[in-house]
């Protein structure tokens, strides 16, 4: 007897899962049980159909039979996972099939429908910087991770001349109530790829998960709520002096394209630079 994560114990299913770009998301997982105490054995998944815009990876997991009473053991089960890896910003849906095989055998034909959904809300924060030059003031990006997941985020940072160029990118460890301060000068705009320091620019952090003691802004990256950021911007010279203000960066929404595009450019930056192109965190958490 087959049993399925899915709800469904049947020779042959279909199923259509969401998924967000860039994210592993579980697809299907069997059991091949006689009960809720004991399986028969642990098959395994061949594609039959591959998606035409994702990765699969495949695994083993244990996990109690939804349905069993309390207490029931936790049993093995053959799981597949998709990731949406296509830059293709036209395309919104895919398809792959699985063949579950069991002592060389197909016991059930699995057809998935993927649709694609948008990165959440409220992780990408879009500010500028302005006149950069040895005889203005600084200018100052602070972030906040205010504590929705009441765990880590990472705040990938991605720097941009005027020119639409990426100068600069970095990922910061960003916790919970932490205040996070940067310097335009310092910390993201000192160690550009072609030595040329932007005097005007665009600074676009993106709220993601943290799996680590570490953010890499080159991979990996998944979106998810709720960084706030704010930057100082330095005003043209007023006599001698130069006007300061502040704003908080603008929520942005963030497409697969751009998902997509900042981690590959970033990722050029880190190959080509030789240690440029790499900004600084600044001080704080």
């Amino acid at each position: 007897m087959l049993g399925l994560f899915a709800g469904v114990a049947r020779a042959d299913f279909t199923k259509t899962i969401q998924v967000q770009p860039g994210v592993q998301t579980q697809a299907v997982a069997t059991w091949d049980y006689a009960n809720c105490d004991s399986i028969l054995s642990v098959g395994s998944y061949t594609v039959h159909v591959a998606p035409s815009h994702g990765t699969l990876s495949f695994a083993q997991a244990n996990g109690v039979i939804p349905g069993c009473p309390a207490g029931s053991p936790s049993l093995p089960a053959a799981l597949a996972y998709y990731t949406w890896t296509s830059a293709n910003s036209g395309a919104t849906s895919d398809y792959f099939q699985l063949y579950y095989v069991l002592n060389g055998q197909v016991a059930e034909v699995i057809d998935v429908t993927v649709t694609l959904a948008g990165p959440p809300a409220d992780v990408y924060k879009v500010n500028y910087f302005s006149n950069n030059t040895g005889s203005a003031p600084d200018a100052t990006v602070r972030i906040d991770n205010p504590g929705l997941t009441y765990g880590n985020l990472c705040a990938m940072i991605y720097v941009f001349d005027a020119d639409q160029q990426m100068s600069e990118c970095c990922g910061c460890v960003e916790t919970h109530n932490g205040l996070r301060t940067l310097s335009v000068r310092s910390n993201l705009t000192n160690n550009p790829l072609t030595g040329v320091v932007s005097s005007n620019g665009v600074i676009k952090i993106l709220s993601s998960r943290a799996t680590g003691s570490a953010c890499d802004p080159t991979s990996g990256v998944t979106p998810t709520p709720n960084l706030r950021a704010w930057v100082t911007h330095v005003g043209n010279a007023v006599g001698s002096s130069y006007p300061v203000t502040e704003t908080e960066s603008s929520d942005s929404t963030l497409g697969a394209t751009e998902l997509a595009n900042l981690q590959a450019q970033c990722a050029f930056l880190g190959i080509l630079g030789s240690g440029h192109g790499t900004c600084s965190c600044g001080g704080g958490d």
